[in-house]
């Protein structure tokens, strides 16, 4: 047993004992039933089933499905990513309620860890989402980008849509409510998750550009920015090349509720039309 009073059981089938069966003319009531052989059981049950429905059938069923240990398995079944350090965490926080509502919703998929936080992070559904200020000849969305090279497949989007911005700042920012996704700040405070921050951006061949990234991060009580610079004026950046900018922040304020992203673009020789910082692919992440 944990210091939760989780039960420590079996990892896979063929480590479970074999269950013994009741003697001729003895009933088999469901408490008879092993908690390792139930576990399997409800291996092949949907986690909203499991949440919604199969905890109210009895007790004993309930009890079961209160067990941390299930959950961590379920996770692992469902291939969802857990670090060790995440795991850790979970196992050493004393109270266990707390802990089974983060691995219930993870494991259900309420909570959005390990996935990125932005909606729209390219502009394929032009600027829905996001909140633009614009300055000089607008930001635009082309598909595929003009002036630079594809946008590369490590960057992991499914289209080639960008954000292009002009010779005045194009700004556009996104706002993120964790209270809106489900997570608690508690959830954070216990989980201090990883807060992965990158973009993708790249000068056309023909015009020098930037790009900024700033990330406001509100707690309970403390706010946090974090700032990142980009320009095609460095010596090791080639015009027409995507570059990916990324930071990960891990000092951010305790109760962490909101998380706001803001992308400053435009092109460094002041050309009329759209010659500034091409952008996509931004993200914000909480891994655990």
């Amino acid at each position: 047993m944990n210091r939760m009073g989780n039960r420590i059981g079996y990892n896979t089938q063929k480590d479970l004992p074999q269950q013994a069966m009741p003697e001729s003319g003895s009933s088999l009531r469901v408490e008879d039933i092993s908690p390792e052989i139930m576990f399997c059981i409800f291996m092949h049950v949907p986690v909203k089933d499991l949440l919604k429905s199969t905890t109210c059938v009895c007790k004993y069923w309930h009890q079961l499905l209160n067990d941390c240990h299930f959950w961590f398995l379920r996770l692992k079944a469902e291939g969802l990513r857990l670090s060790e350090t995440s795991k850790a965490k979970l196992l050493e926080e004393p109270d266990g309620a707390k802990v089974l509502r983060i691995l219930q919703g993870y494991c259900g998929r309420y909570l959005p860890f390990n996935t990125n936080l932005i909606l729209n992070p390219s502009g394929k559904d032009k600027f829905k989402h996001w909140t633009v200020y614009n300055r000089g000849d607008k930001m635009i969305i082309e598909c595929p980008p003009v002036g630079t090279k594809e946008i590369p497949e490590d960057a992991g989007q499914p289209t080639q849509h960008c954000f292009v911005t002009s010779y005045g700042e194009c700004i556009r920012s996104q706002g993120i409510s964790l209270r809106c996704l489900g997570i608690d700040n508690w959830m954070m405070d216990i989980l201090k998750p990883q807060i992965h921050i990158s973009e993708w951006v790249a000068a056309r061949f023909d015009c020098h550009s930037q790009s900024r990234i700033i990330v406001v991060m509100k707690g309970s009580k403390d706010t946090k920015e974090v700032k990142l610079f980009w320009s095609s004026d460095k010596d090791d950046v080639m015009l027409e090349k995507w570059y990916k900018v990324e930071t990960v922040v891990l000092d951010y304020p305790t109760g962490l509720w909101q998380i706001k992203f803001t992308n400053i673009g435009k092109d460094r020789q002041f050309w009329a039309g759209h010659y500034g910082a091409k952008t996509a692919g931004s993200t914000v992440e909480l891994v655990i």
